[in-house]
């Protein structure tokens, strides 16, 4: 068929023969059963459009076709399609996830790796893409990713660590759903400020620093866009934030306090308002 005869010479040239072959074999199965490929192909930025992935899996499961078939469509295609209900996979399909997968920072272990890997076939399996929530440079806490994530972790039966593993993984600050309370900094560049507190800190003063630093996350802010320079003892933009912290978000008093003595510095109190 004409038609066909013009998607193959439109493949990428980086497929190999291997899956160009099964593509080939693909349409002419489609031909064999009187179906067009411009009836079932993807519209744009589709990645997993429902009639042709039951038309792959049928051609596999019932017409004899290489079991490699839905792999070579989804490569030459940058598509997701997935095999039959039930089918478990384990590696993200899409190349943009699988780069994704090539970028995490080697500091991440195994497990973790594994979470980020699950979630993103998650996505797939939801028809989104990572490109579509990842944070933009400096943003530690998006919505829709956290939103994401935690309904993952909620209704998609996706491990408890999941978030906590692309928290590392990214530098990110996601935090569980509404409500639930944060007692710990989980950026990365906070728990380093925790760690290189004074020793002679008492356990009261470092909770209230923790707590400001779990507060900073949640406004979506870093400690180091506010932290002082050199030398500097009252940097204004931190003194504001403090002050907001205590006075509309119900830090204890004595959060100012304790990062004056954690950092040797001399925020006041700003004027009532």
């Amino acid at each position: 068929m004409a038609e066909h005869q013009t998607v193959m010479p439109q493949l990428p040239k980086t497929l190999n023969r291997s899956y160009r072959s099964k593509i080939s074999q693909f349409l002419c199965h489609l031909e064999q059963q009187n179906q067009r490929w411009s009836v079932l192909a993807p519209a744009a930025e589709e990645v997993r459009p429902a009639a042709l992935e039951t038309a792959v899996n049928t051609a596999m499961q019932h017409h004899g076709l290489d079991e490699g078939t839905r792999a070579a469509l989804n490569q030459g295609f940058n598509l997701v399609l997935q095999g039959p209900s039930g089918y478990v996979r384990l590696a993200p399909a899409l190349p943009e996830h699988q780069t994704v997968m090539a970028q995490l920072p080697d500091t991440l272990n195994s497990k973790q790796r594994s979470n980020i890997s699950r979630f993103l076939c998650h996505l797939e399996q939801q028809n989104q893409r990572w490109s579509v929530l990842a944070p933009a440079a400096g943003e530690v806490r998006t919505a829709a990713l956290e939103a994401e994530v935690n309904s993952a972790m909620q209704h998609h039966g996706l491990h408890k660590n999941t978030r906590a593993a692309l928290n590392h993984g990214f530098n990110l600050a996601l935090l569980g759903p509404s409500g639930r309370v944060q007692l710990k900094p989980v950026l990365a560049e906070h728990q380093t400020v925790m760690a290189q507190l004074p020793e002679n800190l008492d356990r009261r003063q470092r909770s209230k620093i923790s707590r400001f630093l779990c507060h900073l996350e949640r406004q979506s802010q870093l400690w180091s866009a506010l932290a002082p320079a050199a030398g500097e003892e009252r940097p204004a933009a931190l003194e504001a934030a403090v002050n907001s912290a205590i006075q509309d978000h119900g830090l204890d008093e004595n959060t100012r306090t304790a990062i004056n003595r954690g950092f040797q510095l001399k925020l006041k109190v700003s004027s009532k308002r």
